[in-house]
């Protein structure tokens, strides 16, 4: 089974219209209601803060599909797996029509070792 990857994602657009098609076409099912693996957190008329389940790491092929399919939109994603990995993605078009896209990735604290480095004091005596 793979890791989950937790993707925190921040979009903004001026042009109200493009963001509404990005959420309509991207982010609902054709019923209206928000994919399974989305849990929308805020949403303005210029901009989105949601959280979105991947397997393993972001999907980089969708984010970059979001610059060419929205190209007033700018896509901000923060991200973390359990394995230990983390890292942000951000990427827009700029006014020559070309994708910037900057990336980073790190090594993090991995689930277990969240669990194990912030036990309480009485928690880890209660393991002795």
């Amino acid at each position: 089974m793979p890791n989950d990857c937790w993707n925190y994602m921040t979009i903004t657009c001026e042009d109200t219209e493009e963001l509404s098609c990005l959420i309509t076409n991207e982010l609902r099912h054709q019923g209206g209601e928000y994919h399974e693996t989305i849990e929308m957190i805020k949403r303005g008329t210029k901009g989105i803060i949601f959280r979105l389940w991947t397997a393993l790491n972001p999907n980089y092929e969708w984010l970059e599909s979001l610059l060419t399919n929205y190209p007033s939109c700018w896509v901000k994603n923060e991200w973390n797996e359990e394995g230990g990995y983390a890292g942000v993605w951000v990427g827009f078009t700029n006014d020559e029509n070309e994708k910037i896209i900057k990336s980073l990735q790190w090594e993090d604290l991995c689930i277990e070792a969240k669990h194990y480095l912030f036990l309480e004091e009485s928690e880890e005596k209660e393991k002795e």
